[in-house]
């Protein structure tokens, strides 16, 4: 089973025992508090990875440096098992989301632990900046009576194109340095397709919220498309607010 038949089955009638999510908005309250409790989990390990990280540099300790390492060493090799059994979960019926959703989430918070060592009025400024940036998408997708079906289909296009021009990017630089020029495009062209993708991760959130009938593992399924969402855009986000901080310096 995939995805889009999970998705697809929110307007189906389904036993009384599987409903978790009566009404639309406690469906969208369910998905959103999954959302809020993920993030809480990442930023919760980036914060006390964060410590360690700067601890080790400031005192210069190899104990600390190298506990880091390790995490982070271990963060990258279970990054993709845990991005498996997160969609291994999500298309097989009667599994619960949550187990693989909470491991991919504080997988996520070690390998953003670096960023604890940026300036912390730069991480409020990214983080507000992107809650902000949600809201208007939300509003955007919540209050558009059009079919956002198109903007998957333009932002799937995007990444792929982005993935392609990267990865020719990667092969050319190595015989002409000069090629990394189109560095820059390339990020547009992710940014923008994230931003699409989100807008319609929000519509789908209100259409199954507006079927009448939905299950806690779709919440759960539809608040982990809006935390990736959520991380990537805030990057994103945090990258330019530092470039801008180190200018005006």
């Amino acid at each position: 089973m995939t995805k889009d038949q999970i998705y697809g089955k929110a307007s189906q009638r389904v036993r009384p025992s599987e409903v978790t999510t009566t009404s639309g908005s406690k469906f969208i309250g369910a998905t959103f508090l999954y959302m809020a409790l993920a993030l809480l989990l990442t930023f919760g390990v980036v914060a006390g990875l964060g410590a360690v990280l700067r601890y080790g540099i400031m005192k210069e300790s190899a104990f600390e440096l190298e506990t880091f390492f390790y995490f982070f060493i271990g963060a990258l090799i279970l990054y993709i098992p845990v991005m498996i059994w997160v969609h291994i979960a999500a298309c097989r019926n009667g599994r619960t989301v949550g187990p693989a959703f909470f491991t991919y989430s504080i997988v996520m918070g070690v390998l953003l632990s670096p960023i604890a060592l940026f300036d912390l009025w730069v991480l409020l400024i990214s983080f507000g900046s992107t809650c902000l940036a949600f809201g208007v998408m939300a509003l955007i997708a919540w209050t558009s009576k059009k079919n956002m079906s198109a903007l998957a289909v333009i932002g799937s296009g995007l990444l792929i194109g982005g993935l392609i021009l990267a990865l020719v990017n990667l092969l050319l630089s190595f015989f002409w340095a000069g090629f990394s020029f189109i560095y820059p495009l390339i990020s547009v062209i992710f940014f923008v397709a994230i931003i699409l993708l989100t807008v319609f991760d929000l519509k789908r959130v209100q259409q199954i919220a507006q079927s009448g009938i939905a299950t806690k593992n779709l919440a759960m399924l539809c608040a982990l498309n809006l935390y990736v969402d959520f991380i990537y855009i805030f990057v994103r986000i945090l990258r330019l607010v530092a470039i801008l901080f180190v200018n005006r310096r």
